[in-house]
Order: C-alpha cells, then structure tokens, then sequence
C-alpha cells in the first residue's frame, strides 16, 4: 500500500488527560456546569455537538493568552508524537491534524510538533478573549471535508491516507480512507477501523504502517 498521508484525531488520540473544551472550561473555573452538561449528554438528551455549543458558553470571557500558558502544565500528551512525525517525514508521508475541539488548542499542537496542516472548530475571539460562541463546528462531517480539502490542495488520493482516533467523530474519517486505526478507542469504533491498539506510546503505529506499506 502507497501511504502518502496520516490524519490524526487530537481528544482522547493525542490528548490523553482530559479534553480541549474540558480544558479551557478548567482555566474559565466552569468545571461544575460543565458536569451537567455531559451528563445531559450521556442521558441522550442532546447530541455531542449540541453539547459542544453549550459547554463553548462556559468559556465566555477566557483570555486567549492564558490558554497557550497553561498548556504544558495541564495538558498530558500521547508519548512519541515527535518521534512519530519525524518517521512520517523520513518516508515522505504528510501529517494532518483534524479536530472539532477548538483552533486555539490545536494550532498549538500544530507548532509545537510541525504538522502538515492542521483543522479546528473555529471558537470566536475578540479582544483576546473567547465570546462563548462557535463560528464552525467541524462535527463529524466537517473532519472529513477538511482532510478532502487537503488531500485535493495536495494532490493526495484519499485511498492513500491513514486516519488515527479513538472515538464516534472519527467514523466518517474511517470510511473513507485507506486504512485505519483506533487508538484507545471508545465502543463506538467497535467494527469500524482496519486496527485496534491500546497504548499510551504513538509510535507503536510504526509497526502497523510498516507493514501497510509492505503490502
């Protein structure tokens, strides 16, 4: 198999500890109203992306500053992203990363490790601080226009891409790539990925591309 790109989730994929909106709710002191909402999430009574455009109130008034400054001491990371994006690039392969959480978290990522390109939902600032609202909510169909909109600014055929996550917004990323591969997954990818890994290091997916490409 020809790999010329890896599509990576960010929540639950590279993020490990906690949420990029759980996150920000943390730094806005808005933890307790943030439980309510899940829970009206896990009753089934509002949808994930329902639930996306409450929890974003939470965060009204958050300095933008504060998001990136406490980063480091609040955010654990999957082991490895460095290393994995470094193999990528030894072997020509591209890296996306594509997440409905907020910009603001994923733009850090993106500079922090050198991604190809990365997408966000589009949280609005202004005056440096977040207003509550959402502009564009990627949800699920909008993770896989992004990575066709990458994949045909570069020349890439979507058969050609890995995609990498762990929970229900990854499905329609799953269906139409190449391959796949859930990563600490939630049961909700039960059935939908080309693989299955439970780890806490990203680089144990070099032994699966290896393999792909050996196909």
């Amino acid at each position: 198999m020809k790999i010329d790109a890896v599509s990576f989730d960010m929540d639950g994929t590279l993020i490990r500890n906690t949420d990029s909106v759980r996150y920000l709710c943390m730094l806005n002191n808005n933890l307790d109203e943030l439980e309510r909402i899940h829970r009206r999430e896990d009753d089934k009574n509002i949808s994930w992306i329902e639930a996306d455009y409450l929890k974003a109130k939470l965060i009204k008034g958050l300095d933008v500053a504060e998001v990136k400054n406490n980063f480091v001491k609040s955010i654990r990371l999957i082991k490895n992203i460095d290393r994995v994006l470094l193999h990528l690039r030894e072997q020509q392969i591209e890296s996306v990363l594509i997440t409905s959480g907020p910009t603001q978290i994923v733009d850090i990522l993106g500079e922090k490790f050198g991604f190809d390109a990365v997408y966000g939902s589009e949280y609005e600032v202004l005056n440096n601080k977040f207003t509550g609202r959402i502009l564009t909510h990627l949800g699920s169909a909008g993770k896989l226009d992004c990575l066709k909109e990458y994949c045909t600014k570069s020349g890439i055929n979507l058969k050609r891409c890995v995609a990498i996550g762990d929970s229900e917004s990854d499905i329609a990323v799953f269906k139409e790539c190449g391959k796949s591969i859930a990563i600490n997954y939630s049961d909700a990818l039960r059935g939908m990925a080309s693989e299955y890994i439970i780890t806490d290091d990203l680089f144990d997916i070099a032994g699966i591309l290896k393999s792909w490409l050996a196909e």
